[in-house]
């Protein structure tokens, strides 16, 4: 697991998958995803709700699909960053209310983030795409308070 950024500015970073494994009791619900620029890098956080900690699977995809009926997902971008959070509970059972957005959220005012659409929920997972300009590096972390799973993506030179 990826910590905040470090104190020199320094991105560790790469573009290998980056996994991490759910707890045991978790059943979350992805309640908001927001983008946001900061120095050196763009941020896609999404929000969770519910009990336990969320897992991830976040990779490169050639192609964005929906993983319910496999159908082609449009993402505006040269690349497409699969995040897949785990743990992942439906409303019903988490209590709490799931992002919904008919279009994707754009990535106003960031520099590789194109967009992030979202997927929904789908047999214990949730997917949103992250539309980018390249295959730029990028790091995974958890925060709490609320809790929230963060995607940053390096700016390429």
């Amino acid at each position: 697991m990826t910590t905040a950024p470090a104190a020199d500015g320094a991105f560790p970073a790469d573009t290998a998958p980056d996994t991490a494994e759910a707890s045991a009791d978790a059943r979350v619900t992805v309640t908001d995803i927001r983008t946001g620029r900061h120095d050196g890098f763009d941020r896609v956080v999404l929000e969770v709700e519910g009990t336990g900690t969320p897992g991830w699977d976040v990779r490169y995809v050639d192609a964005a699909s929906s993983q319910g009926s496999g159908e082609p997902v449009a993402v505006a971008g040269d690349a497409v960053l699969q995040v897949t959070v785990t743990g992942a509970g439906y409303p019903y059972d988490t209590g709490a209310e799931e992002y919904a957005s008919a279009d994707p959220l754009p990535g106003e005012g960031t520099r590789t983030v194109t967009e992030v659409v979202f997927d929904a929920t789908y047999e214990g997972t949730t997917v949103a795409f992250v539309g980018t300009r390249s295959e730029a590096p990028f790091r995974v972390y958890l925060l709490e308070d609320p809790s929230r799973l963060v995607v940053e993506v390096a700016d390429q030179p």
